[in-house]
């Protein structure tokens, strides 16, 4: 083993934090990486300053560090030098070379053989595994009979802790593959001081090859022992993928079981090939490709020491930008499209204090008018469109307040509803909800429809806000596909506003869904076409990355004006900005977008969770767009496979009453819906035609059982197809709570689509999945009942 490779594996399981200033060096310009795509080099290693010049770890005998215990300290920090020798060898020699003429029994002759050649394997396994950077080693038994255990946890780098390493150690030991221990029982779960290790007792079996030179026999152990810890390795670095993954969201993506779901029965692993998919509206597993990316991300995050983090994050900016913004905007990266939000938030914060200290004394209303620092504290008034179709947490979100009761960093508890810390001293800030759908029968429109006066709602509640304050400033939210697919409000009132009232306006696209044409979000970031604001988007809705990963894209005209605000704020200010945004971003999220914001960040790693959902993410979005560039009819083609699609399943979903209600979908002008249609199938159940539709809470059973295999538990009369139907395991977008009556959702993601462009899988073979998944809802609705009798 090479210095260099020494020095990467101490650098990678330290768990120092890095100087982030000495890391990216960005000082306001922006670092690019020298090259582009998933599988770029990373270059030579970056030299070492200062105190960590002098942290070069001890080498012993054959280039391998010592081994070194774990502590419950992040990244696996390793103390304690233990050189760790299981025998003195010479026992088995000495004993060799005198029981054979002091007529030891051949009993005697075998064990110490056996020692010798335990010893020998055990000794080159322990090397073998301080080699890795998969590998922690623990201990050593000795046992009867020249036997030796070698006992280890295992778990890569940027693990969080102990628990993390313990949980991969455990699940390793249980899936072991044939050739690892299903045959020879090679490793074993067994306690060590208050924990469960791995061990492995030496010497293994004898290998099938008989008569060998001590040479060859050398040779063959070498050989054996690798392919053992290459093999581990593999099943290491599959699991600790997943288990990084998950950390670094929100209580969303909390996990449970062996499989590894929340709540939303998806989790990191990849999907299963026998699952029908139809959630990309909520949530989604990566499928195996999408899982590869990550892999490999991960892996250059090992090779790439302290400039990984800058870089690779910089990476994702520059390939989400390249994807959709078209020259016209930047990227801040978020662990959520419902955190997000706090990038606009900020923006109008910003905003409303610049104004305020432009304005005469006494020109604000009576609360402003106290001492000096009230009378520059902003006003930020944000309108929720779409309210209980967007995500859940948004109002809390738009008022400075956690959402959630764990945070994506930090990892501490916090109150639903708690104000971010120090943002408030800042500014007062208020959400305003605005229900898109009638909620009165009586009200002269169609029950649950789209209100035909939301326009003027919004706009109304708009010109309210900002005439209670010259310095207030409301934030408006378009939403480009709410969970049902609305688009509402009409842009039309973003321009009006917009004109009439300028930077007294933060005009948000809430893109989350992800389900439009390519030209809406550089259009809506294009300071010529009237908007000119931020853009929420994300990768883990129509594009069915893990759930989560999301970004906000700014248009530059917005980064330069907040940039200029943050510049005449002063320190204490940019340090509460910084403070509130902590728990969800580190400064590699920001970049150098906001570079006086970046550098009040904490220094520190990056969200490695969210850059692994991100690389998977990225993945889908970059072969859609490949596949769609390789397909003769391009991006028309595309599209009207979204058509075909999205009409035939309209239509079989009407043939399943009067179990099955279809909603009826409103499809969009122009580049607001992918393909010009709605990509959302709405359905609400119900279990006999003069029965009420299933409320939310019914419907969330009916989405749970929808992914279980109910074959059993039909009732005895069922038909052997309905037993096979019931049989199929299917996903499908969480209940939507609407007027009228509560949805499932049944929906075409990327995946399907890209199936469909490069003819993996034709229509008449996908449409006949989505009937399967039609008429198992409609079979549970039959059913509902009785299922809900048996505890499933």
């Amino acid at each position: 083993m090479s210095s260099s490779s020494v020095l990467s594996s101490r650098a990678l399981t330290a768990g120092r934090v890095f100087n982030k200033s000495g890391a990216n060096g960005l000082n306001g310009k922006k670092v690019r990486a020298a090259a582009t795509g998933p599988t770029r080099a990373m270059g030579q290693p970056a030299e070492r300053t200062g105190a960590d010049a002098d942290r070069v770890p001890r080498v012993i005998a054959g280039g391998v560090r010592h081994s070194m215990r774990v502590t419950r300290l992040r990244d696996l920090v390793e103390i304690s030098p233990d050189l760790w020798a299981p025998y003195n060898s010479s026992y088995a020699k000495e004993y060799l070379q005198t029981s054979s003429s002091s007529g030891a029994s051949l009993d005697m002759l075998d064990i110490a053989k056996k020692a010798e050649d335990g010893l020998a394997q055990a000794t080159l396994f322990k090397e073998m595994l301080l080699a890795s950077q998969h590998f922690r080693l623990y201990s050593h038994k000795t046992f009867e009979d020249g036997v030796y255990g070698v006992r280890f946890l295992m778990g890569s780098p940027r693990m969080e802790g102990l628990d993390d390493v313990q949980r991969v150690t455990r699940y390793v030991c249980e899936h072991q593959d044939d050739y690892h221990a299903g045959k020879e029982g090679l490793l074993h779960l067994v306690p060590d001081a208050g924990m469960m290790v791995a061990q492995i007792k030496f010497p293994l079996s004898p290998s099938l090859n008989i008569a060998l030179t001590p040479e060859e026999e050398a040779l063959d152990r070498t050989a054996r022992l690798n392919a053992l810890v290459k093999g581990l390795e593999a099943q290491i670095v599959d699991e600790s993928t997943v288990c990084i993954m998950e950390k670094g969201s929100d209580d969303r993506s909390t996990f449970h079981g062996t499989a590894r779901l929340n709540k939303y029965f998806t989790g990191m692993r990849a999907r299963a090939p026998d699952l029908l998919h139809r959630g990309t509206c909520t949530s989604s597993s990566p499928t195996d490709g999408a899982l590869e990316a990550s892999k490999e991300m991960l892996a250059r995050l090992w090779e790439g020491e302290e400039r990984a983090d800058v870089q690779l994050m910089e990476e994702v900016r520059d390939r989400c930008e390249e994807l959709f913004c078209g020259g016209n905007g930047r990227m801040v990266i978020h662990p959520s499209g419902t955190d997000a939000e706090t990038m606009p938030l900020l923006t109008a914060v910003l905003e409303s204090r610049a104004i305020a200290r432009s304005l005469p004394a006494g020109s604000r209303p009576a609360e402003y008018s106290g001492d000096a620092k009230q009378a520059l504290r902003g006003n930020v008034i944000s309108l929720v469109a779409c309210a209980g179709e967007v995500g859940s947490g948004t109002t809390d979100a738009c008022k400075g307040r956690f959402f959630s009761k764990t945070v994506p960093l930090g990892g501490y508890m916090v109150a639903m509803g708690q104000e971010l810390p120090a943002l408030h001293d800042l500014a007062t800030m208020e959400a305003i909800d605005l229900v898109a759908r009638e909620e009165d029968p009586n009200s002269g429109g169609c029950d649950g429809a789209p209100r035909g006066d939301y326009d003027a709602l919004v706009e109304a509640k708009a010109r309210e806000a900002l005439a209670s304050d010259p310095a207030a400033v409301v934030v408006l939210h378009t939403v480009a596909g709410s969970k049902t697919g609305l688009r509402l409000p009409s842009p039309d009132v973003s321009l009006r506003l917009k004109a009439e009232f300028g930077h007294r306006i933060v005009s948000v696209l809430d893109a989350c869904q992800m389900r439009h044409g390519p030209t809406l979000l550089p259009d809506w970031l294009d300071e010529s076409k009237g908007h000119c604001g931020p853009v929420l988007m994300t990768s883990s809705k129509f594009f069915g990355g893990p759930s989560f990963g999301s970004g906000v894209l700014f248009p530059h005209a917005t980064v330069d004006r907040m940039n200029e605000q943050l510049d005449a704020e002063p320190p204490a200010t940019v340090a509460a900005i910084a403070e509130a945004c902590a728990s969800y971003l580190t400064h590699h999220d920001i970049g150098d977008v906001l570079p006086r914001l970046h550098d009040a960040m904490p220094p520190g790693f990056c969200n490695v969770g969210v850059l692994l959902r991100w690389a998977a993410g990225l993945h889908e979005m970059e072969t859609l767009a490949a596949a769609t560039a390789a397909h003769p009819g391009g991006h028309a083609a595309t599209e009207a496979a979204v058509r075909s699609w999205v009409f035939a399943v309209r239509e079989q979903a009407q043939q399943f009453g009067p179990y099955l209600e279809y909603v009826p979908a409103i499809d969009y002008d122009g580049d607001w819906q992918l393909g010009g249609v709605n990509t959302i199938v709405a359905v609400r159940l119900r279990s006999a035609a003069d029965a009420e539709p299933f409320s939310a809470t019914e419907l969330k059973k009916v989405y749970a059982l929808m992914t279980a295999d109910i074959s059993e538990f039909l009732t005895p009369q069922s038909t052997m197809r309905e037993r096979r139907i019931g049989s199929q395991k299917c996903l499908l977008g969480q209940p939507v709570d609407i007027p009228a009556g509560a949805v499932l959702r049944t929906v075409l993601g990327a995946a399907q689509l890209k199936d469909l462009v490069t003819g993996k899988q034709n229509l008449g073979d996908m449409l006949d999945d989505d009937r399967v998944v039609l008429a198992k809802l409609a079979l549970i609705a039959r059913q509902y009942d009785h299922l809900l009798s048996h505890s499933l």
